[in-house]
């Protein structure tokens, strides 16, 4: 400004009274701005909480066909995100609309103003383009403020998210208390607990006292509140009266197991010392060294995301190793029997949390569903309904006939009497395991290692980002921004030419051509920022829908291999980047090109040796950006790469929150966060410094080639007109500012171009047989019998491993009810998998109602299967959509189902109805509870094949009966397939197949191989006391 009033005097303030009106004007548009871009950003989480549901239950998705409605779910709501940000990049649009013309709207303001106050001003050349000048020093700030404007936006509502985040209630480390009753290890007194203060409390006066080395059993109907006890001793529950005491170092086993992606010894040990005989002893005592024998590298073996690897009974027994590890003075384990078998489960309670097990020292507090180990604990605890209805010893409470827990006992006792000495049927051979082991696997290391791409993003890459943006937005555009230069540069040529003929009659006409001309580039540009924002949303869409689709076709071999930070990385920071970083970079680089095609037709018009210094300065720029550029890309490829470890650590962290708080590691795993960030951050670091010795040198150009310019425009004045050199003088300078730009632009853009590289990279994953085929389709009522037939079936998990079903051969009639027995790598999971087609075979087909489903659709296999999986999933949401997402039935028919699956009465009693809703992972829901929820579908869905794998693991006895019952009802037609971890689960089965090593060893009923005295199921049964 102090320059501009040394030439252009008072009439220089009409420069602060324009950008004093654009600054107006932008300050509206930012209101919008800050709104839509918390649109933008509520959408964005949503998304990726959905994207990030999905992943975790992509394996009960594809069992039963429902990747669509998950996938319109998904899309949708990235439907809303782009929508907001479309809206919002407009609205930037203008922003930048009205800052870009602001130094143009200024010039012309002040020129006007310096002619119109006087007819004695006059316009010179020495005036106009040193002003004109100091005009464009304005350009190059102006032109990036909306940029930077709409970062600090994005960082104020990330900012305010953090913030709000960061407030949120924490846990009261003080609110357990370190000083029971003299004796007693833990004490409750009069206690209250809610999971959120807003909610009513879920356990009320509670006052319990567990003595110093008992062994105390927990037990109760499903949703009676056994898990929350054990959150509220942990402190993870808000207190609401009473107190809680408890005496040394806890140590918590987890209903549903919470495994590491690390090796098997890793997770064991955890953040412990390692001590290999300690550790040895612990191997032992978990019953784990015939799995660690089994396992491709033993102990050293990478277990997978969340265990992905391991059976469940497996992970269970690392849980519980890693507790026995640990060495705590309390150990609270939620029901640590229900995967297992009745063979492990004695061996565990033997070994391990019996009188006589390796914690016989130890307070251990038990929830369980299983009477058989109750006349062996110290002290039983009866829930119901949130509160303790009933205490006291086994024999206490057996004799006090008057109450209905001692009917309980004594129905269930009786019920169990073949098996309630679980002492005795503990041996010392290998138990039968459950049935959702993975099969051995060859491979030691089960986890495939992330590749990074190296050398420059291909122009392919380029090429189909720019196809699905549609050159029916780009064609226009490009025209528009060159059209925008040409009357950018046009208007300077104009200039000169006004300046060297000051006819004051001619001023209006100057005048007004100016400001046309002006207001020409100032509208084809805003024309061009609104076409490249509408192409750029529709390549956002396109790629964000296939990658969707990609990762959703991928067969479930991918997802084993692959960790959940790995693929979230994709949806989140890559998709991010492609939505709003590459967009920008991109424009600029197509203006950046514009300007400078415009610039050198400008410059070299006066003179063709201008030429030479020009292209001797692009040779320059364009070596040091090629020289630049590799580095660049390639750290922002490490900076993609490093995050995805913070991304998995993170999700791992959070979900075994509640097990790393008990066993005291939250420092451990702060400062493995804190590692992972740091090469993370270290990467960004580089990138900083790159980018400054970038910068020194583009200076160091820039001054060559305006000192160049000012030489030879000075040698030149013989030949070079006064105006024309000013005028090349003033473009050059601002040629060198924009090819400073351009180049930063361009290392940026190929930078930020890794996201979409990574993201077409999943494009190409190995995809499952199609979902439907429409040469070979199923009648709409298949099947109307259930007949399975399988003939010389054959599978592996890859084409170079060993088969994990060799030649399997049987039949079931319609109806039948088929159980599958056999010990761990017998092939059990295979077999159910296979139902499915989640693997496909080598030889062989299996047969249903004459139709061979390896030739059929997926999907027209899956919708007309259904299974009930140990490990039961929802999702966020309500129950009805958990229920039937296609919303396929009427509200009667899911009342029913309900009703049948018995869990009418619950859903009742929230007032909610079938809008209750389901919070992430049905979290706000019992795992038996859950369980139910996955029976009611497959109530709904009535389909002619049902596989229960371990259905009713989780529920208590009462309501295990009441579901066989509904299954036996229900299912009278229908052949269904239990795979048994409880043998006794199968003993009332038509036929039961035992599985050794891939092969059917033995068929038949439960009578014809019990009468076989040397065989494999009587062996089974035998261990498990049914003999």
């Amino acid at each position: 400004m102090v320059f501009l009033w040394k030439y252009l005097g008072p009439s220089s303030l009409a420069t602060l009274a324009t950008m004093f009106a654009s600054t107006l004007a932008t300050t509206c548009v930012a209101h919008f701005c800050d709104k839509y871009q918390k649109r933008q950003m509520d959408s964005k989480d949503l998304r990726l909480r959905q994207t990030t549901e999905v992943l975790n239950g992509i394996k009960v998705i594809k069992l039963n066909a429902w990747e669509p409605p998950f996938m319109e779910k998904v899309k949708r709501t990235r439907a809303e995100e782009l929508s907001s940000l479309k809206k919002y990049a407009i609205l930037q649009s203008i922003f930048a609309f009205v800052w870009s013309a602001t130094p143009n709207a200024a010039a012309l303001a002040s020129f006007g103003t310096f002619l119109l106050v006087s007819p004695a001003n006059q316009l010179t050349p020495s005036i106009a383009f040193t002003c004109l000048s100091l005009f464009m020093l304005l350009r190059f700030p102006m032109y990036i403020l909306p940029d930077v404007l709409s970062r600090l936006i994005r960082c104020l509502g990330s900012l305010k998210r953090l913030s709000a985040f960061l407030e949120e209630a924490e846990l009261d480390e003080k609110m357990i208390g370190a000083s029971p009753d003299k004796g007693d290890a833990v004490s409750l007194k009069g206690a209250s607990f809610t999971w959120a203060s807003e909610e009513p409390a879920g356990l009320r006066d509670l006052t319990l006292n567990v003595k110093e080395g008992s062994l105390v059993a927990v037990v109760g109907p499903v949703g009676c509140g056994k898990s929350t006890l054990l959150n509220a001793i942990l402190g993870t529950l808000e207190k609401v009266s009473g107190s809680v005491d408890v005496q040394g170092r806890l140590a918590y086993v987890a209903q549903q197991s919470w495994i590491q992606n690390a090796t098997v010894k890793e997770n064991i040990i955890f953040t412990n010392t390692a001590n290999e005989e300690r550790y040895q002893q612990v191997v032992e005592a978990c019953a784990l060294r015939p799995d660690l024998e089994m396992l491709p590298a033993g102990e050293n073996t990478q277990v997978g995301d969340k265990g992905i690897n391991l059976s469940g009974g497996q992970k269970l027994r690392i849980s519980l190793a890693r507790a026995v590890y640990h060495d705590a003075d309390v150990y609270l384990l939620d029901d640590p029997f229900s995967a297992v078998d009745v063979h492990v489960a004695s061996h565990l309670f033997e070994h391990v949390v019996g009188p006589t097990g390796a914690l016989k020292s130890k307070t251990r507090i038990l929830v369980t569903h299983s009477v058989t180990v109750l006349p062996q604990v110290d002290w039983i605890v009866l829930l119901d309904k949130g509160g303790i209805k009933e205490q006291g010893t086994y024999r206490d409470l057996l004799e006090n006939d008057g109450s209905d827990f001692s009917a309980f006992l004594k129905k269930h006792a009786k019920k169990h009497s073949s098996s309630s000495n679980l002492k005795a049927t503990a041996k010392t051979e290998r138990p039968n395991e459950d049935s959702v082991e993975k099969d051995v696997i060859d491979e030691a290391e089960l986890a495939d290692e992330e590749r990074m791409n190296t050398g420059s993003v291909k122009w392919n890459i380029y090429a189909e980002y720019l196809n699905r943006a549609g050159w029916k937005f780009l064609v226009p555009a490009i025209i528009a921004i060159f059209v925008a230069y040409c009357f950018e540069y046009g208007s300077g040529l104009w200039l000169s030419e006004w300046s060297s003929h000051p006819d004051p009659f001619m001023r209006a006409t100057y005048m007004v051509g100016f400001g046309a001309l002006l207001v020409g580039m100032s509208i084809f540009n805003f024309i061009y920022s609104v076409l490249f924002v509408l192409g750029s949303m529709r390549t956002a869409s396109s790629i964000h829908s296939q990658l969707l689709q990609s990762v959703m076709r991928s067969p479930i071999s991918f997802f084993d291999k692959t960790s959940m930070g790995r693929i979230v990385n994709r949806f989140s920071r890559d998709v991010d980047l492609i939505d709003k970083e590459v967009p920008f970079l991109l424009s600029m680089n197509v203006t950046d090109l514009a300007s400078i095609v415009m610039l050198v037709v400008v410059i070299c018009f006066p003179s063709a040796y201008f030429l030479i210094i020009v292209a001797v300065v692009l040779l320059l720029f364009t070596g040091l950006t090629v020289a630049s550029l590799p580095a660049f890309r390639q750290v922002r490829r490490m900076q993609s790469v490093t995050r995805s470890p913070v991304f998995t650590h993170f999700g791992e962290t959070v979900s075994g929150a509640v097990s790393i708080r008990a066993f005291g590691a939250t420092k451990p795993f702060m400062e493995t966060l804190e590692r992972f960030l740091d090469d993370n951050i270290n990467c960004y670091v580089h990138s900083a410094a790159l980018d400054g010795c970038r910068v020194v040198a583009i200076q160091a150009l820039t001054l060559l080639l305006s000192t160049t310019t000012a030489l030879v425009s000075v040698a030149g004045r013989d030949f070079l007109e006064a105006n024309m050199a000013g005028l090349t003088l003033t473009y050059t300078m601002q040629m060198a500012e924009q090819m400073t730009y351009a180049v930063m632009m361009l290392v940026m853009l190929e930078a930020s171009m890794v996201a979409v590289e990574r993201a077409m990279d999943y494009f190409d994953l190995p995809e499952e047989a199609p979902w439907r085929n429409a040469e070979i389709e199923p009648a709409a009522e298949w099947p109307t019998r259930g007949d399975l037939t399988f003939t010389d079936y054959t599978v592996s998990y890859g084409d170079d491993a060993d088969p994990v079903l060799r030649h399997v051969n049987f039949q079931a009639q319609g109806g039948q009810k088929i159980g599958i027995v056999g010990r761990t790598g017998a092939g059990k999971s295979t077999l159910a998998l296979a139902l499915f087609r989640m693997i496909e075979p080598k030889t062989g087909s299996i047969v249903v109602d004459n139709v061979d489903i390896t030739k059929i659709g997926l999907h027209d296999l899956r919708q007309k299967m259904t299974i009930i999986p140990q490990d039961p999933v929802l999702f966020a949401g309500t129950l009805r959509w958990n229920l039937d997402p296609f919303d396929e039935h009427l509200d009667d028919a899911v009342w029913k189902a309900l009703e049948r699956a018995h869990l009418k009465d619950h859903v009742v009693g929230e007032g909610l109805g079938l809008d209750y809703d389901i919070s992430e992972g049905g979290d706000n829901l019992s795992t038996g509870q859950r369980q139910l929820v996955c029976l009611a579908r497959a109530l709904l869905r009535q389909s002619k094949v049902l596989v229960l794998d371990e259905a009713t693991s989780s529920v208590d006895l009462a309501t295990d009966q009441l579901v066989k019952e509904t299954i036996h009802s229900e299912f009278k037609s229908t052949t269904v397939i239990t795979i048994a971890h409880k043998l006794h689960t199968v003993m009332d089965c038509d036929k039961i197949l035992v599985l050794a090593a891939g092969n059917i060893l033995e068929q038949g009923s439960p009578k014809e191989l019990l009468e076989t005295k040397d065989g494999l199921f009587f062996a089974m049964a035998k261990d498990a006391g049914l003999t």
